[in-house]
């Protein structure tokens, strides 16, 4: 066989190989959804009406700053064979999870989010990360791409 013909076939596999860290994500974001639920009945009761607002929409965001600093971390310190294609499973992946966390957080009763923004600080803060992880020398030699054996 070709190394033309097993280019798609292994592409494949690198994009299924990721399947556990998208899920993993996803379910981060429900995760996210109930702590974001258990802080906000503390934050939102500490000012008036738009301080409330505020620290509804605050908490999330910090959350998910945090969130998306730990899933920047873990794909520099585990890039696996398919760094590229890890990359961008974990933006898509913050991507829903931070959407789960702000539609679920809505239903489980919290507060309305009034700055849809803070929803995705997420992955941006995923995003940055791994940019920035990118350009440190330690951490881009591990994002080479390696031949499989």
């Amino acid at each position: 066989m070709s190394t033309v013909e097993a280019g798609p076939s292994a592409r494949r596999l690198a994009w299924r190989a990721q399947l556990p860290l998208l899920l993993a994500l996803i379910v981060a974001g429900v995760a996210l959804a109930f702590v974001w639920r258990g802080l906000t009945p503390h934050t939102a009761g500490l000012g008036d009406e738009q301080e409330a607002a505020a620290s509804v929409d605050g908490t999330l965001a910090l959350l998910g700053l945090l969130v998306g600093a730990l899933t920047a971390a873990f794909v520099l310190i585990r890039p696996g064979s398919a760094p590229v294609t890890r990359t961008l499973v974990a933006i898509v992946g913050s991507l829903a999870g931070g959407a789960v966390s702000w539609v679920l957080g809505d239903q489980l009763g919290t507060p309305a989010l009034r700055a849809t923004g803070a929803a995705f600080t997420w992955p941006v803060a995923t995003a940055l990360g791994l940019f920035f992880g990118a350009l440190l020398p330690w951490t881009s030699a591990r994002l080479e791409a390696r031949p499989r054996p």
